[in-house]
């Protein structure tokens, strides 16, 4: 077999395809799947890359310079860490860039792109109706965590709902695929309130209000609905008679005090910052025996990690990337606003971003590879998106 002309066949694309989507769907139940799913299709769009080089010209977007520019922090900002090895060995996240990349690779159809968001939506459906016989059956449980710590299966099924929303509020899809879109949003969302994670629910909240006002206004008053329920369902888990009572809550003031020492970590070394490490040591050094809320090897804000991490460099970098990301997904969707589905695939990306960014306000969200995966591969099915429209004018 010729192996440079099976690598240019669909067949092969089949390959990373079909284990990119696995990859991405087993961070609702297995790291350990999806792990050895991204080593596959990595392994297989490496050697594709290798052997048909004129594929880099099909992958490239206006973030590459700002990505690129980002491994090379990583890199800096480990070599000047007091902690090299652990900054190196966590330097690895950047691998999950090429998340982004293979979607754009392979995602090269309306239908293709679809199957993939109907598939995750799937596999959370079901792990959403798993979850909820157990938390029946399990009394002692609080608020909702089976397969993953309760904040990573919030920012997922956050993540997923905007993936699912846009389709089902589209009025010019048929009503056959709208009513199984809702189907499958049902348990998820039903499950995504269990979970209790505050920042998660905002992040949500924003991010559908951003559809809604950007494309679907009549469905404004559901919107206010949903977020009148999160509201009734706030005082279950925190027992809070007034929302005040959030800014007096013990996580809440240790929110606080873990930005508020940041910022002296990061006036410390301004440049580069200690490196990709667990902060904890370096965080008792500026606050010595902190409250058990703030016992964390992390900060639980983006924004704060990136500059204690990577300096201003790397927050630099990273700001722009996101500001150039959100500029473009703008200009993607002015073109596709009148093409079905299209639109909703760009709609989909832009809430992520939105919900992404204010949920990372208050979790360290980038540090976790679970919520990684799903959002580089949004963000690499909008750009996909635009790749096909760029051909087919």
């Amino acid at each position: 077999m010729d192996l440079k002309k099976f690598v240019s066949s669909k067949n092969y694309d089949l390959i990373i395809y079909s284990f990119l989507v696995l990859q991405v769907a087993s961070v609702f139940f297995s790291i350990a799947v999806s792990s050895i799913a991204f080593a596959i299709a990595g392994l297989f769009f490496v050697l594709k890359i290798i052997l048909n080089r004129e594929r880099i010209k099909n992958l490239k977007t206006s973030l590459d310079l700002f990505l690129l520019a980002f491994v090379a922090v990583e890199i800096l900002s480990a070599i000047f860490s007091e902690y090299k090895a652990e900054a190196f060995y966590h330097s690895r996240r950047v691998l999950l860039i090429m998340v982004f990349y293979m979607a754009i690779l392979v995602l090269k159809d309306v239908k293709k792109i679809y199957n993939a968001i109907l598939g995750l939506g799937i596999v959370s459906a079901l792990v959403s109706i798993i979850e909820l016989v157990v938390y029946y059956l399990r009394v002692d449980i609080v608020w909702l965590g089976v397969f993953q710590i309760s904040m990573t299966a919030g920012e997922l099924k956050m993540i997923t709902l905007l993936l699912l929303f846009p389709l089902y509020l589209d009025r010019e899809i048929n009503f056959g695929k709208r009513a199984m879109i809702l189907l499958l949003m049902a348990p998820t969302y039903l499950t995504f309130l269990l979970t209790f994670v505050r920042s998660a629910w905002f992040g949500f909240t924003v991010g559908l209000l951003v559809i809604v006002l950007l494309r679907y206004r009549y469905f404004f008053p559901g919107w206010v609905f949903l977020v009148v329920i999160f509201y009734l369902f706030f005082p279950l888990k925190y027992k809070y008679t007034h929302l005040s009572d959030v800014a007096k809550s013990e996580t809440t003031v240790a929110r606080y005090m873990m930005w508020k020492t940041g910022v002296k970590m990061f006036s410390h070394k301004p440049l580069l910052g200690y490196g990709d490490i667990d902060l904890y040591k370096i965080y008792i050094r500026f606050r010595p025996n902190p409250a058990p809320d703030e016992r964390h090897g992390h900060l639980h804000n983006n924004f704060i990690m990136w500059l204690v991490l990577f300096g201003i460099v790397g927050f630099v970098i990273l700001i722009g990337l996101f500001i150039k990301m959100l500029i473009d997904m703008f200009i993607f969707y002015k073109n596709f606003a009148s093409i079905p589905l299209l639109r909703d695939f760009i709609l989909a990306g832009i809430g992520t971003f939105f919900a992404f960014h204010i949920s990372g306000m208050f979790e360290w969200s980038f540090g976790d590879a679970e919520i990684m995966t799903i959002f580089w591969f949004v963000i690499g099915l909008v750009y996909s998106v635009n790749k096909i429209f760029s051909e087919t004018r």
